[in-house]
């Protein structure tokens, strides 16, 4: 797998997470996905590029989203133990 599919992967796994939690994260949380989302969109865009050191810009933009990481870890905890008491 080169590069550019590693960041279309990490992208991918990001809308999935937003997805998932749209609903239940904090809004600011919610944006920060989003904004990373955005940032890797246009890195991957621009990933033939020479001028752009996008394996730095991608792992920042993952240490920003992972900053949220405990609000998101507690939403999962919850899911997971209440998941027989959830509406499907």
């Amino acid at each position: 797998m080169n590069d550019k599919e590693l960041l279309k992967q990490l992208r991918d796994q990001l809308a999935d997470i937003q997805a998932t939690t749209h609903d239940t994260l904090e809004p600011s949380a919610n944006r920060k996905i989003e904004e990373a989302i955005e940032d890797l969109d246009l890195i991957i865009e621009n990933s033939s590029s020479e001028e752009v050191n996008y394996k730095t810009k991608a792992l920042e933009i993952l240490d920003r989203v992972l900053s949220y990481l405990p609000s998101i870890m507690r939403l999962i905890k919850f899911i997971s133990e209440n998941s027989d008491n959830l509406p499907m």
